[in-house]
């Protein structure tokens, strides 16, 4: 099967909804003054080609390499042939395909001094929700700090991560999620309970259900023939998390500093155009 099969526009016509001031003197004082008061994160643009863009609040606005903007509330798009690789600043990489919209319904970390020595590691806790409507996502995290959640939605279902590489592809036919690394928990929707664990190199496959009875979760083997795609996509994420270095001052205010990654992948080519319909 192809590994971009869910890739559409279609989606929107469902009209599915998914529904501090610290005061501080040195680093140690920083964290010990805010513990458990949560700060809002933010994302910094590590790459895009072909357009994308992202409404925040009232403002839309077209994104650049070096872009930075609040994560609470963004609502990010790309283009028909558009592609874009992002960073939170908790460390967790992203790349979005062409044709894609994703939502940003929550994202917050607790205050944090960033270690230049060990990017591998989440530098505080955070809780993160994001919901993809259309399209797909490739996700990387840094190994979570202990009580982190990450959770993302789709029409049909979602998918706790916890840690490693994810892709996942949604449009009005279904949803697949492809773990490449890690372990997370995936649901087919509120009438799913128990949920599926998923192991690395596995793809749990949601259809709707009938009426009244839950989506249908159908887990099986990363099929040979997708697994280099969605790998390329993982590859695009994870190689974000090391094009930016993210630092916490007194206030609480996060910065974004641009660092040199030791090497990038092939930017991922992705034609909407060649894609199953």
């Amino acid at each position: 099967m192809n590994p971009r099969l869910f890739l559409g526009r279609s989606l929107s016509a469902l009209g599915v909804l998914a529904s501090v001031s610290l005061l501080a003197f040195s680093p140690a004082q920083l964290l010990a003054e805010s513990k458990g008061k949560a700060t809002t994160g933010k994302i910094y643009v590590a790459g895009t080609e072909g357009g994308a863009q992202v409404a925040t609040g009232e403002k839309i606005e077209a994104l650049a390499i070096k872009s930075v903007f609040m994560a609470q509330g963004a609502q990010i798009e790309t283009m028909a042939q558009g592609t874009l690789t992002m960073v939170f600043s908790n460390g967790t990489g992203a790349f979005l395909y062409p044709d894609s919209h994703l939502e940003v319904r929550g994202f917050n970390q607790e205050p944090f001094i960033a270690s230049r020595t060990d990017m591998e590691i989440e530098p505080s806790i955070s809780h993160t929700v994001v919901f993809l409507s259309r399209g797909a996502f490739a996700v990387s995290t840094s190994k979570l700090a202990a009580g982190s959640t990450f959770t993302l939605l789709t029409w049909l279902g979602s998918f706790n991560l916890h840690g490693g590489n994810l892709v996942v592809e949604s449009d009005s036919l279904g949803v697949k999620f492809s773990l490449l690394a890690g372990e997370g928990t995936v649901q087919g929707g509120e009438l799913d309970l128990g949920g599926h664990v998923l192991h690395a190199g596995e793809q749990a496959g949601i259809l709707p259900g009938a009426p009244g009875q839950p989506n249908i979760v159908r887990i099986r083997k990363i099929p040979a023939a997708d697994l280099s795609a969605l790998e390329a996509a993982a590859a695009q994420a994870y190689a974000a998390r090391k094009t930016v270095f993210f630092e916490q001052d007194a206030t609480g205010e996060i910065t974004a500093a641009p660092v040199v990654p030791v090497s990038l992948p092939v930017q991922a080519t992705v034609s909407p155009s060649q894609l199953p319909r």
